[in-house]
């Protein structure tokens, strides 16, 4: 099959997913045409799938699944027959159901998968484990994937289903609600009001966040140019502590096709 261009849809509130889901866009070397499902108060229904691109489908994993807001809206998102691949972007601990959730719903709204990639990134809350990832390393791996990828695409045969691991219960592993605050480096630019996914925080009152709306997705700690938004310290330490032994070592990425 050739395919006319490479669309990616992407939620990434860190930057982590969406650094994958580049290397692998670059890969297939063709035009790239970019969704992104991290900008709140977006209507995603106008998106425009065309039956001969190849679309990039990515997602991090919070939980062990894939955010519902992530789910949200790329349900408004009609596949219209194209043929994707579906990456879920996990921080060094496990994909858990997540990489089976993103697939299952791309099928869902009219996407044909063709493969599932399970990809590390940088914790987005413990950043010190993974570390700097995707790097070099993970540079070359994501894109002898795509290579492999292609090689499914010129052969044109996707009469046999491929195995992806996981659940279709989509298990939630946790209940994390930590919401981020500002201290006094805060310099009022609003830059974490602009890249917060869900609006939850008050463009008028940028202190803290509303915990009722927050996904504690870390987007404003990752944007915030000061360094002024934060969790609570004690916090951080002790769910680091407890999380070592699971988040440690170099976990790999993993191609099903």
């Amino acid at each position: 099959m050739e395919y006319k261009n490479v669309t990616e849809i992407v939620f990434s509130p860190t930057g982590g997913t969406k650094k994958v889901a580049n290397i692998l866009a670059d890969a297939f070397g063709k035009t790239i045409e970019k969704i992104d499902l991290t900008k709140y108060g977006v209507d995603f229904t106008n998106s425009k799938i065309e039956n001969d691109s190849l679309v990039v489908i990515a997602a991090p994993v919070y939980e062990g699944i894939i955010p519902g807001t992530a789910i949200e809206r790329l349900k408004q998102i009609h596949g219209n027959g194209a043929r994707c691949v579906c990456v879920a972007v996990y921080g060094n601990r496990a994909y858990d159901d997540g990489l089976i959730e993103l697939t299952d719903v791309a099928k869902l709204q009219g996407f044909e998968p063709v493969a599932s990639i399970g990809a590390v990134a940088e914790h987005s809350i413990m950043r010190k484990f993974g570390a700097g990832r995707p790097d070099d390393e993970d540079r070359k791996e994501l894109t002898a994937f795509a290579q492999k990828i292609t090689e499914k695409l010129a052969k044109d045969d996707f009469s046999t289903e491929y195995f992806v691991p996981g659940s279709h219960e989509y298990k939630r592993l946790g209940n994390l609600n930590v919401v981020p605050k500002r201290n006094n480096k805060c310099i009022n630019c609003g830059k974490c009001v602009r890249v917060c996914p869900v609006g939850a925080i008050d463009p008028s009152n940028i202190k803290t966040a509303d915990k009722t709306k927050c996904i504690s997705c870390m987007g404003c700690i990752a944007a915030c140019p000061v360094h002024a938004r934060k969790l609570p310290a004690p916090l951080l330490a002790a769910a680091e502590l407890t999380m070592k032994s699971k988040l440690s070592g170099r976990k790999t990425n993993d191609l099903f096709l």
